[in-house]
Formats: structure tokens, C-alpha cells, sequence
């Protein structure tokens, strides 16, 4: 399959479930954006997780959400014309599990202006030839990008990427497991500056499938931006340091 180039004119971006749906007015960052990354969008509308919370450890939080959101239908009705608008490029971050409903959210976004990308979360649980043909699935005539959790960086499936037409992959928080306060283990994604020398791994792992990475996790200082930058990432994705504030 044909493989979109992508284009950015800073290395610099939000992560899927930081800002919403739009990019703020106002960027409290070092540095200009080059990209806006979209809160993940599934087919049919998600409600939060029952138990959903965050948990903070020392160096990080653990996040259970469930990934809540609108539903596609209702989030195109909503932004789409507002996209159009925007003063960024829009890259769609979209998740399921199946491959029909991500094909026919992929051929909604196509001819949308202001749209530039689709960025793929996989379902964590999914592996091999079943993740593949979600990726498969989501190939169309915008680029791609495939976000996985840094953890999974080593698997030996993504050297099939690049024949899937794949532009780039985002790697992301990884998932861990805490006590909350009664007692019981919950599930979550990680955060925080204890998660930067995966993130640095991941990234050295990530470059010998051939295409660039997007690196993201563990990123609190721009020192922390730079050292991923200079291990070989093609750009950064910033998560819960929006939330708290740019530490210099």
C-alpha cells in the first residue's frame, strides 16, 4: 500500500484525551504546535467507566476512564465545520474494535477540511493478525498513524506496518494496576515523569520497524521533549503536564 508522508511545522503536539475536541485559544507551552490530536472518538457513543478515577503514585497517576465520548456521528455533527476553522491541523484519534465500524469512520473523515490524519488507538488486548486488520481497516487517503502503548514497542508484528500504509506510530502511556482506597485493583494508563526513560526505550525499539515515532509519555520538561527528539522521534505528544502546567 501507498505510505502518506506526513508534514509538521513543529515537532510538538497534544496527546488523544488531553484538550477536548478543539484546540484551546490559549497554548501554555514553550513551544508552537504542530499538530491538534482529537479526544478518542468510537463508533457508537462510550459512557465512563463505572469506577472510573486517578490515582497518583510516587513519580505518576494511574487514569481509568473508560475513554468516554459522543459517539462519531454526534462529534462530526458538533466539529466538523469547526475543524475547518481550526488554526491547526486536526488529526483524528479514533478507537474499536472492529474493522467495518473503523473503515466507515475513516471514509466519514476523508474530504473533511481541516482534517489531516487519523490516528488509530488499538485496543490494548489485541495482538497480531487481529490488530492488523484493524490498521488494515483504517487505510484510506488520509495518513495514518497507529498509537500503541509503549510497552508493546518490541512486539515483532509491527514490521507489518509499513506495508499496511502505515505513516508513523505514536507510542503512549502504558497500562498498570493500583489499589484504590478500598482496596481493590484497578486498571489504568500511567502517567508522569517516571514513565520518561520507557518512553526513551520505546522510541530506540520503535525505529527499527522503518517508520517514524511519535513519542509521547513521560514528558514534563522540554529537557525531557529534547532528549526524546534526539533519541531519534519524529515528534512529541504531551499528556498530564497540559493539565498541571509546564515545568521549565
Amino acid at each position: 500500500m501507498f505510505q502518506h508522508d506526513l508534514y509538521l511545522d513543529s515537532p510538538w503536539m497534544n496527546a488523544a484525551g488531553t484538550l477536548g475536541y478543539l484546540p484551546p485559544p490559549r497554548w501554555n507551552l514553550p513551544e508552537p504546535m504542530g499538530a491538534f490530536v482529537t479526544n478518542p472518538i468510537s463508533a457508537a457513543q462510550r459512557t465512563p467507566a463505572a469506577e472510573r478515577c486517578l490515582l497518583a503514585y510516587p513519580g505518576g497517576v494511574l487514569i481509568h476512564s473508560g475513554l468516554p465520548n459522543p459517539g462519531f456521528r454526534r462529534v462530526l455533527r458538533k466539529y466538523s465545520s469547526r475543524w475547518a476553522q481550526a488554526s491547526l491541523p486536526i488529526w483524528v484519534h479514533l478507537i474499536g474494535s472492529n474493522p467495518d465500524e473503523i473503515n466507515r469512520m475513516v471514509r466519514g473523515l476523508e474530504g473533511l477540511e481541516g482534517v489531516m490524519a487519523v490516528e488509530l488507538g488499538l485496543p490494548p488486548e489485541l495482538r497480531g493478525e487481529e490488530a492488523l486488520a484493524l490498521v488494515e481497516a483504517a487505510y484510506g487517503e488520509l495518513p495514518l498513524i497507529v498509537h500503541l502503548p509503549l510497552s508493546s514497542m518490541t512486539e515483532p508484528w509491527l514490521s507489518e506496518l509499513p506495508g499496511l500504509g502505515v505513516s508513523a506510530v505514536s507510542i503512549g502511556a502504558p497500562r498498570g494496576m493500583l489499589a484504590n482506597e478500598s482496596g481493590r485493583l484497578v486498571s489504568g494508563r500511567l502517567f508522569g515523569p517516571s514513565i520518561l526513560p520507557l518512553a526513551l526505550a520505546a522510541v530506540r525499539a520503535g525505529r527499527q520497524f522503518g517508520l517514524p515515532v511519535i513519542a509521547g509519555a513521560g514528558i514534563y520538561r522540554r529537557e525531557d521533549a529534547q532528549a526524546l527528539l534526539d533519541a531519534g522521534a519524529f515528534a512529541v505528544q504531551l499528556d498530564t503536564v497540559l493539565w498541571r502546567g509546564w515545568m521549565e
